[in-house]
């Protein structure tokens, strides 16, 4: 008889892209709904398995389900297997939406996974018996694992392309309600760059035959995506490669619009060209600071300046939207440092840019002491005090203001609604919900009644 698996994300209120920060998940401000492709290509290996029988709740496709409503839906069904996705905003009421499904369905294994399940793993075995077994690897490699029988390391080309069929995908929409689907043509970043969350889960880099990438944008093209957005972490690292793909693209006539991520400095004229033609449409890298010795600090040297706005500059005259990383709150950054860096953002003009607070994603300073409490609850924030000349204040409140003054270059309306409205809006709900992160029941309640009063839109 085959095992019946499920593979779960919940929805608790907020917004959360839970593969994104390096798979540790991140809370966004935005509408936009973010497919998890670690959970959906890692379901999609047990289905090609047929020892198994294979469900994908993406709760936040189904309507917005709340925990009280999904742990009722549970109780008529039941699962051998149960894998949650977590995110370090959410841990608290994923573990907690764990110890419920394992009293429904007690027989069943109850396994967590995602880069902050790695991070906790420790204390999730010594403090919560439900949780059969925390999940140290990115779950598509897990799965891998799992269902072949082996522990050689896997490679990105043993994957198969992520089967969106087993979701509500068409719910999957970007700011003006396209169907965005995700992919990886490569995964892994040759960089060092100390503060980066990526280098943490993904130890090496590797690459997927152009073939298979074509196959999979040809799967997801015949789904009727109308974006598709590669989460490598570094696009264009190999760039005899990618421009391969690009002409393999523009050779097969496949006309849709992309998005991708990468280091600036990697980019040139040429490659900028193809990139265009091949159908990007927003390319996305990091600045971080417009500060270079405190870059070079950090082993995240960016290139010389000057190239980095032709760059830019060339980008927005082919129509590629070009969208910039900040962070504020190194610990050598003062406010002279972060007006020089947001200057810098001004210097460079991409079409937007983000500013985030610093975090030290490695959390090695407090490693013997990591607990749920250690991250903020649906914050995109810890609750350590890294060594500042900054407060966690004034660092807040930088990020605030610079995301507002830099949106307001473009468009006044848009700062208004992205940068004020909606994160006015998030952190009212947030502010409602927090007491009950450990309590899933009174936290639906909570939300519900916000709905039904108008405070904020499902």
């Amino acid at each position: 008889m085959k095992e019946k698996v499920l593979f779960l994300r919940a929805y608790y209120g907020i917004n959360i892209h839970s593969d994104a920060h390096g798979e540790l998940g991140e809370h966004l401000n935005t509408n936009d709904v973010f497919p998890d492709l670690t959970l959906l290509t890692a379901a999609t290996v047990f289905k090609k398995s047929e020892l198994y029988d294979v469900k994908v709740i993406d709760v936040v496709l189904e309507n917005k389900m709340l925990p009280d409503e999904l742990l009722a839906k549970l109780e008529k069904e039941e699962y051998d297997i149960v894998i949650l996705k977590a995110s370090a905003p959410t841990i608290r009421s994923d573990i907690e939406l764990l110890k419920e499904i394992k009293k429904i369905m007690p027989k069943a294994r109850v396994n967590i996974g995602g880069h902050t399940a790695k991070v906790l793993k420790d204390w999730i075995n010594k403090n919560v018996k439900e949780i059969d077994t925390v999940i140290e690897e990115p779950l598509d490699e897990f799965a891998y694992h799992l269902i072949n029988k082996t522990s050689d390391d896997i490679l990105i080309n043993n994957l198969p392309t992520p089967d969106y069929t087993l979701v509500n995908y068409k719910n999957y929409t970007d700011d003006n309600k396209r169907i965005r689907l995700t992919l990886q043509a490569s995964r892994g970043c040759p960089m060092s760059c100390i503060y980066c969350p990526y280098k943490m889960y993904y130890k090496k880099v590797e690459y997927r035959d152009i073939d298979l990438v074509i196959d999979d944008i040809k799967n997801l093209l015949a789904l009727g995506a109308e974006v598709i957005q590669f989460r490598d972490q570094y696009f264009t690292s190999n760039k005899k490669r990618i421009k391969e793909l690009c002409e393999r693209i523009i050779e097969e006539k496949l006309e849709f619009n992309w998005i991708c991520e990468t280091r600036l400095e990697s980019l040139d004229k040429e490659l900028l060209t193809l990139l265009r033609q091949a159908g990007v449409f927003l390319i996305c890298f990091g600045i971080e600071s417009g500060d270079q010795e405190l870059l070079e600090k950090y082993d995240s040297n960016k290139g010389q300046p000057e190239k980095l706005k032709s760059i830019i500059a060339y980008a927005n005259q082919l129509g590629i939207i070009t969208m910039a990383f900040y962070i504020i709150g190194f610990s050598e950054d003062t406010w002279v440092s972060v007006e020089k860096t947001y200057k810098y953002a001004e210097y460079l003009e991409s079409s937007y840019a983000i500013f985030n607070e610093y975090e030290d994603c490695s959390l090695d300073q407090i490693k013997d002491s990591i607990s749920p409490e250690t991250f903020t609850t649906f914050s995109n924030t810890t609750n350590i005090e890294y060594e500042s000349k900054l407060s966690s204040k004034e660092k807040k409140y930088l990020v605030w203001l610079y995301s507002i003054l830099y949106t307001m270059r473009n468009s006044y309306e848009y700062a208004y609604k992205y940068n004020y409205e909606l994160v006015l809006d998030n952190k009212k709900v947030i502010k409602k919900i927090v007491p009950y992160a450990y309590d899933l029941k009174k936290l639906s309640e909570c939300v519900r009644t916000m709905w039904e009063l108008g405070e904020y839109e499902k």
